[in-house]
């Protein structure tokens, strides 16, 4: 499948080598690109040394095929164009399988998106949300955009935002949790706090309080498997609904957490997105109870 790119003024002057190299794509795939001819420039066979110019079209053939099974369910689209597709994940489903000759996963809904449009795409998420967790969920149509997306994520330029549930009201309504999060010995599902661990931080901030529990603000400056919920639950403030973080809640259905918002600088187009979803339903019902 052919991927184009308008050279932008940012761009402009670069070769074309280190316009890929921009993307932080590996030196194997650069290397591929150019060897296996599949990199043009306005319509003609470029080498790694031409000089790019501003409106300059940049095309790749990418020659890939849908990587996952199809599922026919509908999916629920918050923004696309050429390069990045979001969508809203909805509860009680795993972003991917642990096998690609399974099912049932959002990564083969998305696949039958692609294939239901004739699209030729390797089904690619830039990050992971836990199965319980709702919200925004970023896909990238090509190797060169996801690899700029998993560096804006490490670098902290992709900002994501999320809203949860958390037990009991907070002494501190604005703070940050710096605290490293590792394996714990005596759960094999569950994380903890751990001086062995990973680094983590999340920053939160209450937005309303309730009879007993807090509708809480968090931002991630790292991506730890549970983080949200092992730092809330590190300061006595479990998400409702998280059970195996000592918070079982017979009013929620599920771990109240929901991915609200990512923002960031296009990696192509340079320009600034900001994708939102609401609450769902069931964190908007537990509300009006």
């Amino acid at each position: 499948m052919m991927t184009s790119y308008k050279i932008t003024k940012e761009s402009e002057s670069k070769t074309l080598k280190e316009y890929l190299e921009a993307y932080h794509l590996g030196k194997p795939r650069i290397h591929e690109i150019f060897a296996s001819k599949m990199i043009y420039v306005n319509g003609k066979l470029a080498n790694p040394s031409l000089i790019l110019r501003e409106n300059d079209l940049v095309s790749i053939d990418f020659k890939e095929e849908i990587d996952f099974l199809p599922d026919a369910k509908k999916l629920d689209i918050l923004y696309e164009d050429d390069y990045i597709l979001a969508v809203n994940k909805p509860c009680h489903i795993l972003v991917h399988p642990d096998d690609k000759s399974k099912r049932g996963t959002l990564c083969n809904i998305v696949a039958y998106y692609y294939k239901n449009k004739g699209c030729a795409y390797q089904v690619r998420y830039a990050h992971r949300l836990d199965m319980d967790t709702t919200g925004v969920l970023l896909f990238a149509k090509d190797c060169l955009t996801l690899a700029k997306l998993d560096q804006m994520i490490s670098t902290h330029e992709l900002k994501r935002t999320y809203l949860c549930f958390a037990k009991g009201r907070f002494k501190n309504k604005k703070d940050t949790i710096h605290a490293p999060i590792g394996e714990d010995r005596h759960h094999q599902q569950r994380k903890r706090i751990s001086k062995t661990g990973k680094d983590a931080i999340t920053h939160y901030e209450v937005i309303k309080e309730y009879k007993d529990f807090s509708l809480v603000e968090v931002v991630l400056e790292t991506g730890r498997t549970h983080q949200i919920r092992v730092h809330l639950s590190s300061i006595g403030h479990p998400l409702l609904g998280d059970e195996l973080y000592g918070n079982f809640d017979h009013k929620a259905s599920r771990v109240m957490l929901h991915s609200y918002k990512a923002s960031f600088i296009h990696p192509v187009t340079h320009k600034p997105i900001e994708i939102v979803k609401d609450i769902p339903f069931d964190m908007k019902q537990l509300l009006k109870r």
